[in-house]
């Protein structure tokens, strides 16, 4: 029985080692088999030299953001998610780290605004809008001592390889896509520059944002099938999301086709998409995305927003949009609900 190995890699729950000799590492918050085999496999998934795994996305993007000192600038898209936001302007502004937007997309904007910058960050996909940024011109323009932290969530590794891009991190919220389930909380950094590596490895074991033996497993679960279940959300969420675009309730739709999500905004005012979303029988009101199950988000009312309304309404982010979350069911169950619903 000795000579058996498992398939699975097993859950260490021992949050202490038995040391050979004084001066060994071996606990938990720094070393444990689990979190380092999903490490390991995270590092493969996103061509990364290296893969840092913590307790949240969030964790993962605080760790991130510990990097820079007292009067540093992070440089971030308008369009980037409320969390990171909300982040820079509520925490890690009391720490003297300043923070501007521009419109990455607009290149005077972008090089204006790098040249103070010493990080800058930006969505692969944005939400709740589904903006899809050039990350490969991006990257060609940055400065070369400006770190480019890219948040590839949305599409997934499957989609899209940011660090081939120029990206100097790559942050994940496993929570999403990755692990699939709607089952574990959990993120991660990725990157090819050791002395970075090295840094964050440092801010992971002091700040003890660490993912769970029992989480990392349910995430190295769910990147076994990670391929085959985008390919399944993806397929649905194009015939979704063609659906919606020829709805004559639906004002506009938006679908950026390396995901399972699609955006869209109802015809008439919050009170009419309120009234859409309380109709449906199937599909469920709630936060997040990426797991198998469609799920519905109303973004204006269940997102905390930093941004006056003002600029929420330029972004597009208003009452009347809807964010969706095609799961992997049979797509004629999720069009059904949907066009039930969307009957006047």
């Amino acid at each position: 029985m000795k000579n058996l190995m498992p398939i699975i890699e097993p859950i260490a729950i021992s949050t202490i080692s038995r040391h050979l000799f004084p001066g060994q590492m071996g606990y938990s918050r720094v070393d444990n088999s689990t979190r380092l085999a999903l490490e390991a496999e995270l590092a493969r998934l996103e061509k990364a030299r290296f893969a840092l795994s913590f307790a949240s996305g969030s964790a993962a993007l605080a760790a991130v953001f510990s990097l820079l000192k007292t009067g540093d600038t992070v440089l971030s898209h308008t369009q980037v998610y409320e969390g990171t936001t909300r982040m820079l302007q509520d925490t890690f502004r009391r720490f003297g780290i300043k923070n501007t937007s521009v419109d990455f997309s607009n290149e005077n904007e972008l090089r204006r605004g790098m040249e103070s910058a010493q990080m800058m960050v930006c969505e692969s996909i944005t939400n709740p809008c589904l903006q899809r940024l050039n990350i490969e011109k991006i990257g060609k323009i940055k400065r070369k001592k400006t770190l480019f932290i890219v948040d590839n969530t949305l599409p997934t590794p499957v989609f899209s390889h940011p660090l081939e891009s120029g990206a100097d991190i790559v942050v994940h919220s496993l929570t999403k896509y990755i692990a699939g389930h709607h089952d574990v909380i959990s993120g991660a950094v990725m990157t090819n520059n050791a002395a970075v590596f090295k840094q964050l490895r440092h801010i992971q074991w002091t700040l003890g944002a660490v993912p769970s033996p029992f989480d990392c497993a349910l995430v190295l679960r769910g990147i076994q099938t990670l391929k085959i279940r985008m390919m399944a959300h993806q397929k649905n969420a194009r015939l979704v999301a063609h659906f919606l675009a020829h709805h004559q309730r639906v004002e506009r739709c938006v679908f950026p086709g390396i995901s399972g999500v699609v955006s869209f905004w109802i015809r008439g005012d919050e009170k009419d998409t309120l009234a859409f979303l309380m109709k449906l029988k199937h599909i469920p009101i709630a936060h997040s995305f990426g797991g198998t199950q469609t799920t519905l988000l109303h973004p204006f009312s269940m997102m905390t927003w930093t941004a006056p309304k003002e600029e929420l309404k330029k972004q597009k982010i208003t009452g009347t949009l809807v964010r969706m979350s095609v799961g992997i069911e049979d797509v004629n169950f999720i069009i059904n609900d949907l066009r039930q619903a969307l009957m006047e």
